[in-house]
């Protein structure tokens, strides 16, 4: 008999799953289903560090106490074209879609909206916010500072979180233009997914707590991950975090609470921008102009031995088909949790099979 190789399951049914549980422990209906979208659309993007994988820390914050059941967004500053909000504690997920939603609506009267978020939590991919402004065929911008674990360029502390920065574009073609991705090398979660599957890490990856490179994820976790292209990626980190922590009057640096250790909130602040394209183009002609760029990269030259140049988010929109196709890869030991999850909080896991 073989042995199960890892398991499968349908990317809705993952959705309902991770729903139904965070109901079952108590939290609101609006913001079970926000978390829930946004975990499942991380794993079908193939983000698997910031997927399901990431439900268990979710409910032991929840469960003692450090995010509310319900998130009770309140505006405390607006004008025409900005909004700061206060999340009170409240899901990352749902103050991200929110502010997003608001960004988009601000944009559409004045061209640009701006919507920042204090005293949230940690909100999954910054594309899931980001491309809610693409539907509306403008430019998306989605920030937010994180858990310290990056030193700065040179240190040898844990004083600035992986700080992402996403910006999503409308194309004319197939699939829109998104950029996503950490100031660090890497986002801490795939060192905890390198960890889960026993793998060994790149040696650019991160530092072990004397400061020197290490291929083991678990010495990575205790040491500090590096900073993408080293001082910039540094600069940009701390970038970030003046505009999500600094000027929103959330937690910023050393102060924002660590994810993977519930002993406080973490009062993350985010930073949400939606830009009006009508306002500079005719929609048409910037995705024209776009496509045009586009295919300019596509068919540049190749370096020897590189098949195809990618596109920012292509890779990621190739794996949300396939993942659609074939439903989503869940590593055994994430099924494990998945399971002890399920009977924790009488809930059925639906829709998935043995891959062997």
């Amino acid at each position: 008999m073989k042995k199960v190789k890892r398991y499968r399951i349908w990317p809705r049914a993952l959705e309902r799953f991770i729903r139904d549980v965070l109901i079952k422990a108590g939290v609101g209906e609006r913001d079970a289903i926000n978390v829930a979208r946004c975990l499942a659309a991380a794993d079908l993007r193939g983000i698997d560090s910031h997927g399901v994988i990431r439900l268990p820390v979710y409910l032991q914050r929840l469960e003692k106490g450090f995010i509310e059941t319900r998130t009770r967004l309140e505006v405390v500053a607006e004008s025409p074209s900005t909004a700061l909000l206060d999340a009170n504690n409240g899901w990352g997920a749902t103050a991200g879609a929110e502010a997003m939603k608001m960004a988009v609506a601000k944009a559409r009267e004045t061209g640009v909206g701006v919507v920042a978020v204090r005293n949230s939590n940690h909100f999954g991919i910054a594309a899931h916010y980001a491309l809610m402004a693409v539907r509306d065929d403008m430019i998306g911008l989605a920030l937010t500072n994180s858990s310290p674990s990056m030193a700065p360029w040179g240190g040898n502390a844990k004083l600035l979180g992986t700080n992402p920065i996403c910006i999503a574009v409308p194309t004319g073609g197939k699939w829109p233009l998104v950029y996503d991705g950490a100031t660090s090398t890497v986002a801490r979660g795939r060192l905890v997914v390198a960890r889960e599957r026993k793998q060994a890490i790149p040696p650019d990856w991160a530092l072990d707590p004397k400061g020197q490179p290490t291929t083991d994820p678990e010495v990575g976790l205790l040491g500090t991950l590096m900073p993408l292209g080293g001082y910039k990626g540094y600069g940009l980190a701390l970038m970030v975090d003046v505009l999500c922590g600094v000027l929103t009057g959330a937690a910023f640096g050393p102060e924002v609470g660590q994810l993977s250790r519930p002993d406080r909130p973490q009062e993350v602040g985010h930073f949400f921008a939606a830009v009006d394209i009508s306002r500079f183009l005719p929609v048409e002609e910037f995705k024209h102009r776009v496509d045009q760029l586009a295919r300019e990269m596509k068919e540049a030259p190749r370096r020897a031995g590189v098949a195809e140049i990618f596109l920012p988010g292509e890779i990621e929109f190739r794996q949300q088909e396939v993942r659609e196709r074939d439903g989503i890869p869940i590593d055994i030991p994430v099924w494990k949790k998945m399971e002890e999850i399920a009977w924790s909080y009488g809930v059925e896991i639906e829709g998935w099979w043995k891959e062997k």
